[in-house]
């Protein structure tokens, strides 16, 4: 029986050889294609990190640039006005001239505070001197007098005037020093 079922073996043993060598071959080729397509998803998936953090790192960039283009375009517009407005300094100075000369005319009154007050739309304001500790950043010391109170403007000469917190003149003051 040996015999014959060697024999018989040997009959069906190619066929059976081939289903099986084939089926590998299928395993075989299966197996490569699932490592290679395992290996470009990981490539893949690499590359969109890649592309995410790129985007992320450019959104970023954009969102700073808008920032700061915003913030010029608000420095911009607030200093617009700002050559023009120190161009009128000496109007202003005539025209608080003129009120002091003129003793209170109410015209005179009214247009100043009228031109004072479209001044401060644009964030104009006089700078308040008088009675106050001297400030080297918004007072320019002409001259010191003797007084009772060390460091306090005595009296302000000339007005100063600021542009959106920024000074663009000075005060001209006189300011105390104690006497010895």
């Amino acid at each position: 029986m040996s015999a014959q079922s060697s024999n018989s073996d040997k009959l069906r043993n190619p066929l059976a050889e081939e289903a099986i060598k084939s089926r590998e071959r299928v395993l075989n080729r299966n197996h490569l294609r699932l490592i290679r397509m395992e290996r470009e998803l990981s490539e893949a998936n690499s590359q969109l990190k890649q592309y995410k953090e790129l985007y992320v790192r450019q959104r970023a960039e954009m969102e700073n640039y808008s920032r700061a283009v915003e913030r010029e375009k608000s420095m911009i517009t607030k200093n617009a006005s700002r050559n023009v407005i120190k161009d009128m300094l000496p109007l202003i100075d005539s025209f608080d001239s003129a009120l002091a000369a003129s003793k209170g005319d109410g015209n005179l009154v009214a247009m100043h505070n009228q031109l004072m007050k479209i001044l401060s739309a644009y964030g104009f304001s006089a700078i308040d001197a008088k009675g106050k500790k001297f400030d080297p950043y918004q007072h320019e010391v002409i001259a010191v007098n003797q007084s009772k109170d060390d460091g306090i403007v005595l009296e302000e000469i000339q007005k100063g005037y600021k542009l959106n917190d920024e000074v663009i003149r000075t005060s001209k003051v006189i300011v105390g020093k104690k006497g010895e």
